[in-house]
């Protein structure tokens, strides 16, 4: 879990982000929450972990996130430092998390669909999107390949 006291100097950008909850969505203007890798937080209602490099990825918590969101250049190897905005069925965002690792990891709710865009904060790499949906069982993997990544 995200650790408040850890991280004094995020107190105003979590109490931001609790704030635009309660108010449904995350305003279009706000910056991207970031996830430290091997860290869980919840954003809108939703887990979110960032994994994915050396043994810590092997985690058995990780498992446990219904949908793991894999980014990787078009030779299937992964690609770090991610911005993911997670955007529900009217098209208002519900997070926006920035993972310095592979993976993103998530904890929608069951039964709702949403649509992931993922932005590689490397220039000239055209952002990509999937549709996300927690299955009933186990975990659904994600890859969204980024044809213009330098490796």
């Amino acid at each position: 879990m995200f650790n408040l006291t850890k991280h004094a100097t995020r107190p105003l950008v979590a109490g931001f982000a609790v704030l635009a909850t309660t108010a449904g969505a995350l305003p279009a203007t706000a910056g991207p929450t970031e996830v430290k890798l091997n860290q869980e937080t919840t954003i809108g209602g939703i887990g979110v972990a960032c994994t994915g490099v050396g043994q810590s990825r092997n985690q058995p918590q990780w498992l446990t996130y219904p949908v793991k969101l894999v980014f990787a250049d078009p030779k299937g190897l992964l690609l770090a430092d991610v911005t993911v905005s997670l955007t529900d069925a009217n098209g208002a965002q519900v997070l926006q998390v920035r993972c310095g690792g592979p993976w993103v990891l998530l904890k929608p709710p069951p039964g709702k669909t949403f649509k992931a865009e993922a932005r590689l904060t490397q220039p000239g790499t055209a952002p990509r999107t999937n549709a996300v949906r927690a299955p009933a069982r186990g975990q659904s993997t994600v890859v969204f390949t980024f044809p213009d990544a330098k490796a």
